[in-house]
């Protein structure tokens, strides 16, 4: 493995950590807060609806300036916003309107973060910058591996620590001091990988321009692979983002878990994310080619989610979590890697952005539209979430979207 991939693993780390560490509480801090559903939605959607305008923006900024300022700034960024976050845990329990005033605090938290939350696109870009075509789905898978990690981490730290003195005070104060050391590692341990000479000689940062996805969007749709690929993407992200906004409350509601049962399961996804990721995704890819691993684990995602209505004891959840996250692991980074295969090294930056605010997007929407179907129908919105996908991979064979030219 290379050196300068060790602090980039660890933000990848970290990032992961930022999310999942929240995954079994936050339920829990809204209900406290006198927030239902809709609220955990919107807290949910906060994050990434922010983080989709600044992606590409951060993206662009690296291709220009290099990936280290940009990454050091982004996770300076990150340390603030769990700063604001210990902040709620302390300010009064009074109401403003329909929100109390620490969940106005959570919500501030959460969009500091995503301002400056688009460094998962600049890490990608970096990443590609320090690895061949050859090494690219191996690398990623790696990192898919790091992200495993910090899935069996993060809610296990959540669901322990909460149960302390402190409540929710523990894990966040405990995120921070792992932010603050990252920060001081990437500082003293990641070099900068993308040279001068490679850089782009301008970039213009017009928020009005920047903020115009579409239009960036449609610049690179002209290339057909890339546009069918997005297609793909689309679909994917919005049943992925759907599933993780219902998916704790599936368990709450189906199998009665409280936060520390929610936290060590979610140890055993780790498990499987990591196995799937740093082993199975480069094995399979190798074997099918990027392109075949990554409908191969849309398949298998179409599968688990249908099954998953079907459900009605953990002891058959079980066997479905891990086809599910399996489809996950393998798709994930082989996606990413067909992606830094279809643009030269100075647009990996750009095109990782516009893919992180592809994810940002649908991460932003999905979980308010999640909320309500699953409100709505219960688990029946697997179903639905099986029907998109498989209705999004028969149009892409029909379209025959792996080919630049028909």
């Amino acid at each position: 493995m290379k050196r300068e991939m060790i602090p980039l693993l660890l933000l990848s780390f970290v990032n992961t950590l930022n999310f999942s560490i929240l995954i079994p509480i936050l339920p829990f801090i809204i209900k406290a807060y006198g927030g239902g559903t809709v609220m955990y939605g919107v807290i949910l959607s906060t994050y990434p609806f922010f983080q989709f305008f600044a992606a590409p923006i951060l993206g662009s900024l690296s291709d220009r300036y290099g990936r280290r300022p940009i990454l050091l700034i982004s996770q300076a960024g990150t340390m603030l916003s769990w700063v604001i976050f210990a902040v709620s845990y302390f300010v009064p329990h009074i109401s403003i309107g329909a929100l109390s005033v620490p969940a106005l605090v959570i919500i501030l938290a959460r969009i500091a973060d995503g301002v400056t939350g688009g460094n998962n696109a600049v890490a990608n870009a970096y990443l590609s910058d320090i690895t061949t075509r050859e090494e690219k789905t191996k690398a990623f898978g790696l990192v898919g591996g790091v992200v495993g990690l910090g899935f069996i981490v993060g809610p296990a730290l959540g669901g322990l620590t909460m149960s302390s003195s402190l409540g929710y005070l523990a894990p966040i104060l405990l995120t921070l001091g792992v932010s603050i050391v990252t920060l001081i590692v990437m500082m003293q341990y990641l070099p900068e990988s993308l040279p001068p000479e490679k850089r782009v000689a301008h970039v213009k940062i017009n928020l009005k321009d920047e903020f115009q996805f579409f239009s960036k969007l449609k610049e690179y749709s002209k290339n057909r692979q890339i546009k069918y690929l997005f297609f793909l993407r689309t679909m994917f992200l919005f049943v992925f983002s759907s599933f993780s906004s219902i998916f704790v409350l599936f368990m709450i509601d189906t199998f009665k878990f409280d936060a520390s049962k929610i936290g060590m399961f979610f140890v055993l996804v780790g498990i499987f994310l990591i196995f799937n990721q740093a082993f199975l995704a480069g094995f399979i890819s190798k074997k099918l080619g990027d392109l075949k691993t990554f409908i191969f684990g849309q398949l298998a995602l179409v599968v688990s989610q249908f099954l998953y209505v079907f459900i009605t004891n953990f002891w058959m959840f079980l066997p479905l979590a891990y086809l599910n996250n399996f489809g996950l692991s393998i798709s994930m980074p082989t996606f990413k890697s067909l992606l830094s295969k279809s643009v030269d090294e100075s647009q990996q930056g750009e095109i990782m952005g516009i893919d992180e605010s592809f994810f940002s997007a649908s991460s932003a929407i999905s979980p308010l539209i999640a909320t309500w179907i699953y409100a709505t129908i219960g688990k029946y919105v697997f179903l639905v979430q099986a029907i998109v996908l498989l209705g999004s991979i028969a149009f892409f064979e029909m379209k025959k979207g792996w080919k630049s030219a028909i």
